[in-house]
């Protein structure tokens, strides 16, 4: 239950018009598991809270078995946040985000944010 209580946690952290790799998610959370954690995202009943749309494989490559509608849902859910394609892979380049800089400094502005 921790384990798909973190990748949960991992992806809901991922920002609009950014993605991840399931390889990633795994090193962010100390795990090289990474066909389950394509299955618990499979199954997730918890969009948009846990954006499972913004994560693809190492390539920039949609899973072929997204659950939320399959490969073109996700394709139009990632375009519709400005996400762009090259070749029929998302630019990682350009919008792949990467923990161990972009979260920190992404959780240390957003913590001091002041909630009215």
């Amino acid at each position: 239950m921790e384990f798909k209580k973190n990748v949960y946690k991992t992806v809901a952290r991922v920002p609009k018009g950014k993605v991840t790799t399931y390889g990633d998610i795994g090193k962010k959370i100390g795990t090289k598991a990474y066909r389950a954690i394509g299955q618990i995202l499979h199954r997730n009943k918890d969009w948009p809270a846990v954006p499972c749309h913004r994560v693809v494989m190492k390539d920039g490559s949609l899973a072929p078995n997204y659950g939320m509608g399959g490969p073109k849902m996700q394709r139009k859910r990632l375009e519709n946040e400005g996400v762009i394609f090259v070749n029929d892979k998302v630019d990682i380049k350009r919008h792949k985000i990467y923990f161990h800089c972009f979260l920190n400094r992404y959780l240390r502005v957003s913590s001091s944010v002041k909630i009215p």
